[in-house]
């Protein structure tokens, strides 16, 4: 039987990210059902729908890009498929690309290198800020796993920053591998004593490398 891959990007924010990595899977597996997507099998005795998944997100944590690559036995038409599989997911674990490879690509948990996250600030008092960077700085020094990491500051809102973080999710280069959790108790620790308010915080992107070059993992396809 000919088999076709399908990559998809979606997201699972709001109510969905408190899903475990099991109940994400199962959840999509049961819309793929409903939509009657033509999903192919393993073969033997307890058969498993082909669907292979990026890195899991911790429980509580927003993603804007979680991807996963499906097998199916026919070739269906993408914009059917996207809006068939919205159509039994709710509003905040929505599908929103897909694309056909039939190129062998390594597994996304194998190919995906760096995540980024965001972080959502308030400041009381931006005469803080400066330091407040300073610290940000030593914290990733200290960890050895964030690839690289910035401040942006939005004209629209005085009293908000972003901090960009881009983890790695592999060992490259004598680096350690990103604990989201573990920086976030950190930050926490640190925001409090400085009173910086957590806003929020979400997963961004994740990132290939070709030729030393960041990429989604739908630009490779």
């Amino acid at each position: 039987m000919e088999s076709y891959k399908i990559r998809f990007k979606f997201q699972k924010i709001n109510e969905f990210k408190y899903l475990s990595h099991l109940e994400t899977v199962r959840l999509l597996v049961m819309a793929a059902r409903r939509a009657k997507i033509p999903i192919k099998y393993s073969e033997g005795f307890n058969p498993n729908p082909k669907l292979n998944f990026s890195f899991p997100v911790p429980v509580g944590l927003g993603s804007f890009a979680e991807y996963a690559d499906m097998d199916v036995y026919e070739k269906i038409d993408l914009s059917k498929f996207i809006a068939d599989l919205n159509k039994n997911l709710g509003k905040g674990m929505e599908i929103l690309d897909a694309l056909f490879h039939k190129e062998k690509l390594p597994s996304l948990m194998a190919d995906i290198s760096i995540i980024k996250y965001v972080f959502r600030l308030s400041f009381d008092d931006k005469s803080f800020l400066e330091e407040y960077k300073s610290e940000i700085e030593s914290m990733v020094k200290e960890t050895c796993s964030v690839w690289m990491y910035e401040f942006a500051e939005p004209e629209t809102d005085a009293d908000i920053v972003y901090l960009n973080l881009f983890g790695y999710t592999k060992l490259l280069n004598n680096n350690k591998i990103f604990k989201f959790n573990d920086f976030l108790i950190n930050l926490k620790i640190l925001s409090s004593n400085k009173n910086v308010g957590i806003m929020d915080f979400f997963k961004k992107e994740a990132y290939v490398i070709r030729s030393n070059i960041l990429k989604t993992p739908m630009c490779i396809v």
